[in-house]
């Protein structure tokens, strides 16, 4: 390992994996450090899954004299030469070594050549293609729920892979498979490139279905569309996309009404709510975010807790979330209590599901609502809550807001005259808000640290 590389040193001592192989160590952590992924939580999840890959290929090492080499090969650091003795595998224990060997050289490509050419000789029911899709359907998802950069990467090249080879009405899944890759990933790398890749790919796939013959498919398009212009929109703060978001779920709106699709029309309403109430707070239009509430009164009208509780739970912390921003826009604190008491009712129910991110934004979304209470009213709730969502999220950079928590922390110290904890609560912060040099979350966190400096 060069010596003049500290990132790739800092994960070897934060790996604290005495036990695993030197060699192996020090190639891995060389090749995630200087990753697609920059987040050095990510590269630490990376790294681990490939290290426990080659584990279980020498666990299985007595069973075959192949796999011996192969993990002597692995343990001296020579992963390319393991993997030649892997070539051409079909039988097992060889051809599971060999698709670990993949993960184990950080070979995102090969995986994914190898997988299409698996489910060519298996020939599934539905075809390859299908079989394609709902594989790297399993991979993306596994990939975002771990943090997993390889897993997230397999999915983007078997997208890639169909989207070269698809014809006819095989196109428009292609490029939805493939927009929900980039759109993924790019909710875990700094920048817009994935994300920007994703609206290009979702309006395509848009344009691509006709609203006349599939009125369903070209509404669920427009959602899918809608859905990357909001997140682009709120993560940029990006109006000109947020107006194209709102384009999006009124299309939605023209095909599924509260009679007939009441789970659709309440979902893509909510959604559009979401984006006004975003907006208007971009621009202090309170009229916008007035005109976001009474939507979100309609589907609460509609939806009942019990029949949809994740979907109940959701509106009701979007319209607390508008409350707050209507506080912010007029200057009139009045809605944030009834703000809070909604947050709190929406995660009492979203904990009793499987709803960790969810709750960590929702708790994230409270924390600044109680900080907004007059004369530090608020100080105490807000840091039960900054605190809960630090211990529900995750510290990488697809959930940014855990940074955000923390400076929502620091943020309560400094008011209460804490400047060292303070400090130190956004020093931490900034170093994960700094992935993303332009974003607005860094801006403010920098912001509180030259205050304390001052």
């Amino acid at each position: 390992m060069p010596a003049e590389d500290p990132v790739t040193a800092d994960l070897i001592r934060r790996l604290d994996a005495t036990e695993a192989p030197l060699p192996l160590v020090q190639a891995l952590a060389q090749d995630f450090a200087s990753g697609r992924f920059p987040d050095p939580e990510l590269a630490l999840n990376g790294l681990r899954a490939a290290l426990a890959a080659a584990a279980e290929t020498a666990a299985l090492a007595g069973e075959n004299e192949t796999l011996k080499q192969v993990a002597a090969l692995n343990a001296a650091g020579d992963r390319a030469g393991a993997a030649v003795l892997l070539d051409g595998a079909t039988e097992e224990p060889l051809l599971s070594a060999a698709f670990r060997q993949d993960r184990i050289c950080n070979a995102p490509e090969r995986a994914a050549a190898r997988q299409i050419e698996r489910l060519k000789a298996a020939a599934p029911a539905g075809g390859v293609f299908r079989a394609s899709v709902d594989l790297l359907y399993e991979r993306l998802e596994a990939g975002e729920k771990a943090g997993d950069p390889f897993d997230m990467l397999v999915a983007l090249e078997l997208a890639k892979a169909l989207y070269k080879r698809a014809k006819g009405g095989e196109l428009g899944q292609a490029q939805t498979s493939l927009g929900n890759c980039h759109q993924i990933i790019g909710q875990f790398r700094p920048g817009r490139k994935h994300l920007d890749l994703a609206a290009e790919l979702f309006a395509a796939a848009a344009k691509a279905v006709a609203r006349t013959k599939q009125p369903e498919n070209w509404a669920f398009s427009q959602h899918n569309l809608g859905g990357i212009q909001e997140l682009i929109g709120l993560r940029h703060r990006d109006g000109a996309m947020l107006k194209k978001a709102i384009k999006a779920y009124s299309a939605v709106l023209e095909v599924f009404n509260a009679q007939g699709s009441p789970l659709e029309w309440a979902n893509s309403t909510a959604a559009r709510a979401n984006v006004r109430a975003a907006l208007g707070r971009m621009t202090a239009e309170a009229a916008l975010i007035e005109t976001a509430l009474a939507d979100l009164d309609a589907v609460l009208e509609l939806l009942k807790q019990d029949e949809h509780p994740a979907e109940w739970a959701s509106a009701r912390a979007t319209r607390a979330l508008a409350r707050r921003h209507l506080a912010e826009v007029t200057g009139d604190a009045t809605p944030l209590a009834t703000a809070i008491a909604e947050f709190e009712q929406a995660d009492a129910v979203l904990a009793g599901l499987d709803a960790r991110a969810e709750r960590a934004r929702l708790q994230h979304n409270l924390g600044l609502t109680a900080l907004a209470l007059p004369g530090g009213a608020g100080l105490d709730r807000a840091e039960q809550a900054f605190a809960a969502a630090l211990a529900l999220g995750r510290r990488d950079h697809a959930d940014y807001r855990w940074a955000e928590s923390l400076t929502g922390l620091g943020e309560v110290a400094l008011l209460r005259g804490d400047t060292a904890a303070a400090r130190a609560h956004l020093t931490e912060a900034k170093a994960v808000l700094a992935l993303d040099p332009a974003s607005a979350a860094l801006e403010h966190c920098a912001a509180l640290l030259e205050q304390i400096a001052a």
